[in-house]
């Protein structure tokens, strides 16, 4: 019988073989993987040494290209080379940028907007000092080369707009982001984004996906080799109803002071023409210098604003055909007339006809042709406030239009709950007449003038204007075909017939006849009743706006039209003879 101490030296023995075998084979295992590092993958290990690490570099996709509706480019990338600055390759850096200012011979203004950049600027991404290298510089740094340690000449591309200032509210322009909250978290500095219309509306489409490479570098942050890449995919092309030809043709048409033109395709929606003057040239933005952007923002006729969709407006008298439809679907007969006799109708000198001796007894039809006060205050004191409203609502006034633009306004209808709350009064008689000629607290934008002209047109579609070319989408107005054809013929005279306030606009062609409304809104209150605030010798702030709003061809709507000149006078005068050039020319092209 083996003792106890026998036992325990056999179970030590046991126990050091069982250790000693486990320690061998963790010697040939760690053996093993020193003889593969070393000797099969030591060419692969040994440019990984010397403290070289893998950085990963975003690839921007190619942006996206827009078109026009005839397929001519409006918005493209055009190749250029750009010079860059790496911090990291000088810590005297500043004496390069010196050295690049003088040989590029650059003015003040220029080195003061690459001071700023780099600043801007951090280590991790080099900063752009120059965009769009011409070759003379290119050939100039390279001769320097030796002296440049921390600059480098690299391929770019430069968003380009070959109509300049023509199409700049529709198209935008590009710039640096204000937020990278929306954007992938390692997008370099020197990224940019649309800044404004379609630009910005259609970033995500026109962007595209970034891709990206793996590269390694070396303790000195110096390029060693590619370990792989993911291709970016490039945006997608954009194609829009604009005529950019008959875009660029009409600004000269327009006041350099402040106007807006729109011709929307009134069967669809499609915006041929959408013009705001006065504009600015989007290709300066590309590098924006403290110069031109000061000089746009100090211009008083708000060049940055697309007047279009942001400038807010009285309708004027345009606004007396939704009170002549309000009445007609209140049950006022339209051949029932009133007498105009010019003279004030609610006491003092405030609420009276423009025409001072008055147009004696008119019905509906006369009444629009003619833009007479008294005539739309007498219907308007037979329906009250609300039933214009009503139908003002119906039109699409209050509401944005939900065009494919961004910061559209959606101006404003009041109503007699929001006098009450806002003034702590209630709605008068004298609310109620400014509202049926367009005036008082009332305000709309160009395209709302232009969209509910359309759907008079048309037989009471609202339509959804769309820049880029898409599906047609509307809604269908609840109002009478038949009161809509009253309309219809009361704006065919007001342009065809003698005596009405649009006549000397006429197209005589007879398939290019408009039919429309003159209009002319005040910015102050007259002084006295003989008091002419679209006379030219007054101040332009204090002058009367001129409007137009009409379509054409009449028999067969295709175009409505609008425009809107700030300060210009009288509707009929100065708004009303360019509406006329801009449908000839329109009308020739697509008739």
């Amino acid at each position: 019988m083996l003792d106890e101490n026998m036992l325990n030296k056999q179970m030590v023995t046991r126990r050091t073989f069982v250790i000693g075998i486990g320690k061998l084979s963790l010697l040939f295992l760690l053996a093993g993987r020193m003889f593969y590092m070393q000797f099969l993958k030591k060419d692969d290990y040994k440019t990984l040494s010397d403290k070289n690490s893998i950085k990963m570099i975003v690839i921007n996709p190619t942006r996206g290209e827009i078109f026009d509706v005839n397929n001519e480019t409006i918005a493209k990338n055009n190749s250029c080379f750009r010079l860059l600055l790496d911090k990291n390759g000088n810590p005297k850096f500043s004496l390069e940028i010196d050295l690049i200012s003088k040989i590029l011979e650059l003015d003040n203004e220029q080195i003061h907007e690459i001071q700023k950049r780099v600043k801007r600027g951090g280590r991790r991404v080099p900063a752009i000092i120059v965009d769009c290298l011409d070759w003379q510089q290119i050939a100039v740094i390279e001769e320097r080369r030796p002296e440049l340690k921390s600059v480098f000449i690299d391929a770019g591309f430069d968003r380009h707009y070959p109509n300049d200032a023509s199409t700049v509210h529709i198209l935008g322009y590009m710039g640096r982001p204000n937020t990278t909250k929306l954007l992938p978290s390692f997008i370099d500095e020197n990224f940019k984004v649309g800044k404004n219309g379609i630009e910005r509306y259609y970033e995500n489409e026109l962007r595209g996906e970034f891709g990206h490479k793996r590269i390694e570098v070396n303790a000195y942050g110096k390029y060693v080799r590619e370990l792989g890449q993911n291709a970016s995919i490039s945006g997608k092309n954009l194609y829009l109803n604009i005529d950019s030809i008959l875009q660029k043709k009409i600004t000269s048409y327009l006041s350099p002071k402040g106007c807006s033109a729109i011709v929307m395709d009134c069967t669809n929606g499609g915006m041929l023409i959408c013009s705001s003057s006065p504009g600015y040239d989007p290709n300066k933005f590309i590098n924006l210098s403290t110069k031109y952007w000061n000089s746009l923002m100090n211009n008083p006729y708000r060049p940055l604003i697309d007047k279009t969709i942001k400038g807010l407006y009285p309708p004027g008298s345009i606004f007396k055909i939704i009170t002549a439809l309000a009445a007609l679907e209140s049950g006022v007969n339209p051949d029932d007339k009133i007498i105009c006799t010019g003279g004030p109708i609610l006491g003092g000198n405030k609420f009276r006809c423009s025409r001072s001796r008055g147009h004696g007894a008119l019905n509906m039809i006369d009444a629009i042709k003619h833009s007479c006060n008294s005539y739309i205050y007498g219907i308007a004191r037979q329906i009250g406030p609300d039933k214009i409203l009503e139908v003002a609502t119906k039109f699409g006034f209050g509401q944005r239009t939900n065009i494919d633009l961004p910061g559209e306004l959606s101006g404003f209808i009041p109503s007699q709950v929001w006098k009450k709350e806002k003034y702590g009064t209630r709605w008068n008689l004298g609310d109620t007449l400014n509202l049926s000629i367009g005036q008082g607290f009332l305000l709309t934008t160009p395209l709302q003038l232009t969209r509910m002209i359309a759907a008079i047109a048309n037989g009471g579609k609202l339509l959804t204007p769309r820049i880029v070319s898409s599906e047609t989408e509307y809604t269908q107005i609840d109002v009478s075909l038949e009161h809509l054809d009253i309309i219809k013929t009361a704006l065919y005279h007001t342009i065809n017939s003698p005596g009405g306030t649009g006549y000397l606009s006429r197209v005589n062609y007879k398939s290019m006849r408009m039919a429309g409304k003159t209009g002319t809104a005040q910015v102050q209150a007259k002084k006295n009743a003989a008091d002419n605030l679209s006379r030219e010798d007054i101040n332009w702030e204090s002058r009367n706006h001129a409007i137009f709003t009409g379509y054409a061809p009449f028999n067969t709507p295709k175009f409505a039209i609008s425009v809107y000149y700030d300060h210009g006078g009288g509707g009929g005068r100065a708004a009303a003879p360019i509406a006329k050039k801009i449908i000839k020319d329109v009308l020739k092209k697509y008739s």
